[in-house]
């Protein structure tokens, strides 16, 4: 079995200072503000995404420029942050243990697959002190679309993308597992909106004797 993982809000916190860092970015470099309307239009929850659709009245070679120079910024935002905030982007609850379990089981194969740039989620993985080099991993820097983000990751592993079952904390997770007919786990700080979106299997941490117990229930739910 293929575990991905998503990262912000899964495997590590601090989501309100990566948001801040995000946003401060665009509008520093693009002299743009996102609105309320803007967010609840958005179709795609990825950083690449959101940068296209705020500059959507661009061309795509203007737009690819500005996007990487909003993630350098938002690159340089994080460093800031997390100096005047050490504890910014440390592991969520049981994260790393788990991680370390699965890693080293001859069961299971890892993979990270995220909607953030490479550049930005190796700096606050590199603090949470999770190294990305040691998975299989994709991110916003090598698609725009959560899906397709997750397909590339498992490409990379020697699994199968059917073989995955996705672990994410976001509605716009569970809606590309739909999109995928893949299985889902929902943890973090959302899993009410998580069971409203359709999440059958959520855990309020990623404790490694509940994330197995929940492994075996989908195994057996899929067996049926």
């Amino acid at each position: 079995m293929l575990i991905i993982f998503d990262v912000d809000g899964t495997l590590i916190g601090g989501e309100e200072y990566d948001w801040k860092a995000f946003n401060d970015a665009f509008t520093d470099v693009t002299g743009r503000e996102f609105s309320v309307e803007f967010w609840k239009s958005l179709e795609e929850v990825t950083a690449s995404a959101i940068v296209h659709q705020g500059l959507s009245d661009l061309d795509i070679h203007e737009r690819t420029r500005l996007e990487h120079r909003v993630r350098d910024r938002c690159l340089e935002n994080l460093i800031q942050s997390r100096s005047g905030n050490p504890g910014a982007f440390t592991c969520t609850d049981g994260a790393s243990e788990l991680l370390e379990f699965l890693h080293q089981s001859d069961t299971y194969d890892v993979a990270i697959a995220t909607g953030d740039w490479f550049k930005t989620i190796q700096y606050k993985l590199d603090t949470a002190g999770i190294g990305l080099e040691r998975y299989s991993h994709a991110t916003s820097s090598d698609a725009l679309i959560r899906s397709e983000i997750i397909k590339v990751a498992a490409s990379r592993t020697t699994r199968a993308v059917e073989e995955a079952v996705y672990v994410g904390d976001g509605v716009w997770d569970i809606r590309a597992c739909r999109q995928l007919n893949i299985p889902f786990i929902g943890t973090g700080q959302r899993i009410d909106k998580l069971k409203e979106e359709g999440a059958q299997w959520t855990l309020p941490n990623l404790e490694t004797e509940e994330f197995l117990a929940t492994l075996d229930q989908l195994r057996q739910r899929g067996n049926r």
